[in-house]
Order: structure tokens, then C-alpha cells, then sequence
């Protein structure tokens, strides 16, 4: 394991601490999801010894696993719901998809209002997300999206830690440049909790996740049908309130969701 890597997490969670606690009282909120990079990522600030309270946003497919994983070993956890839970959303919307994720949008992305928020973010996830920073700034107000989002910690205790107000959040990733490896080796040295569902799926989070592969979500039809049917009869009653869809079902809407093809290459291969 990198050693330089974990103190330079711990450095910038110290760094930060003045800041997390002008916002909030309170200090970082941790936003914690039950995988590995949240374990590794709370580990982090319990060492760095920083003000902190720990979160998770409740979606309504989190598996039973996860939940009771969560609550056996991160009893202090705060649970939080939003208006319109997964289901709901796919009700009104349809199915979310790798190009239009407002799940996380609505459900996870939407809490942490005038705070600085810890998230187990890492830039060898995905090519999207290589394309962030370390810190970052969340804002409907012109300013700050005209700036874009990427910052320093310098940058903000310099020049805007009062224009953080609001609806605003600050981002902060301290593990942004681990890779798998070194989250996994971290784990394993520090004698870490693990969720149970890695034995089953490489990728653990949202049940029916439009990132998760077609093996994983078939995974969780077949060990959990009652989820399956909650979503089928939301995108029913999707489906009941539109007549303008390209497929015939939403059962067949469902297996192109999840066959992860383009509708184009979906149709030909029927």
C-alpha cells in the first residue's frame, strides 16, 4: 500500500476541517454508501480525527445485505429519504440509464446543502469520473457554474469560502487517486469490515443500478424477485400514461434496459 497516498488523504481532511466546520457546525458529512470506498474513506477520517457525521441516503433497491451490514457495524449512521424514493422516480420516468442517471441525481446527489461532503468518489472507477477533481464546488448559481466546478482547498479558504452558501456543496474525495488495488490492500490492513454482497458481485450499491452489469442485475432478479416486481409494476404504470414507445412492452422496454445494447442493435438482434 502507498503510504504517501493515505497521508495525503489524512492531510486533506485536516486541511479541510476548518472549512467542513464553517459550513456545518456539525463538520463533514461522510457520505456513505456501505461499499468499499466508504469503509476505506470513514477509516480515513477517523484517523485524521476531524468533526465529521456519517450519512446515507435511503434509495428503496439498497439491498437487505448492505442495510444490515450498515447497521451491525456503522450503528451511528443517519438515515435519510428522499420525496420520491427509486421506484417512485421510475414511475414517473421510465428507467434511468448510463446517459440519464437522475437516480442519484434526485435520491443521493441532492443532500449536504451548505456542507462539505465526503465521498468515496476515485477517479479509476470510470472515465467520467477521471475527469473530476479532488475538490469541488456544487452550484446552481450562475457564478459558480460559469467557474465550473473543479477547485483547490487553497483556492476556496483564498478567495470563496464565503460564496459557498445555500444549496452549494463542497465535494471532497479523499481517495480520488486510489486504485482498486490499494483500497482492497487497505482493507486488509486495517482489518476493515466488508460488505458480505462482494462475495456475490464485484460492485456493490444501488440493486438494479443502470452501471450494474447484465450478470449482476440478474443476480438480483432471481435472489430478490419481490424487488423485480415493485419495479415492473412502477414501469407499468410508466408505461400506462404514454402511448408514444418505440417497444411494444415494458417487459420488452426491461430487457433492452438491461441487455446494456443501443435500442438500434437491440431491435436487430430480435
Amino acid at each position: 500500500m502507498n503510504n504517501a497516498k493515505i497521508e495525503q488523504s489524512i492531510q486533506l481532511l485536516c486541511k479541510g476541517e476548518k472549512l467542513a466546520l464553517a459550513l456545518n457546525p456539525r463538520g463533514y458529512m461522510v457520505a456513505f454508501s456501505g461499499g468499499k470506498d466508504s469503509v476505506v474513506m470513514l477509516d480515513l477520517v477517523r484517523r485524521a480525527n476531524v468533526k465529521h457525521f456519517v450519512v446515507h441516503s435511503v434509495t428503496g433497491i439498497d439491498s437487505p445485505e448492505t442495510m444490515r451490514f450498515m447497521r451491525q457495524h456503522y450503528p451511528e449512521i443517519e438515515y435519510t429519504h428522499s420525496k420520491d424514493n427509486c421506484i417512485r422516480l421510475i414511475e414517473k420516468s421510465g428507467l434511468p440509464t448510463m446517459l440519464k442517471r437522475f437516480c442519484c441525481e434526485k435520491v443521493k446527489e441532492n443532500i449536504g446543502a451548505g456542507c462539505a461532503v465526503l465521498v468515496g468518489v476515485r477517479a479509476a472507477e470510470s472515465k467520467k469520473r477521471a475527469e473530476g477533481s479532488q475538490v469541488e464546488v456544487y452550484s446552481r448559481r450562475r457564478e459558480n457554474i460559469e467557474r465550473g466546478r473543479k477547485r483547490t482547498l487553497d483556492e476556496i479558504y483564498q478567495n470563496e469560502h464565503q460564496c459557498i452558501k445555500g444549496q452549494d456543496r463542497l465535494m471532497i474525495k479523499p481517495i480520488f487517486n486510489w486504485t482498486d488495488a490499494e483500497v482492497w490492500e487497505y482493507t486488509a490492513k486495517r482489518s476493515l469490515p466488508i460488505n458480505p454482497q462482494y462475495s456475490d458481485v464485484g460492485r456493490v450499491g444501488c440493486m438494479f443500478c443502470p452501471f450494474a452489469s447484465k450478470a449482476q442485475i440478474e443476480y438480483y432478479e432471481q435472489r430478490y424477485p419481490l424487488y423485480k416486481r415493485r419495479i415492473m409494476l412502477a414501469l407499468q404504470r410508466y408505461w400506462s400514461r404514454s402511448s408514444e414507445h418505440i417497444l411494444s412492452t415494458p417487459e420488452e422496454y426491461y430487457e433492452w434496459w438491461k441487455s446494456k445494447k443501443s435500442l438500434s442493435r437491440f431491435l436487430g438482434k430480435k
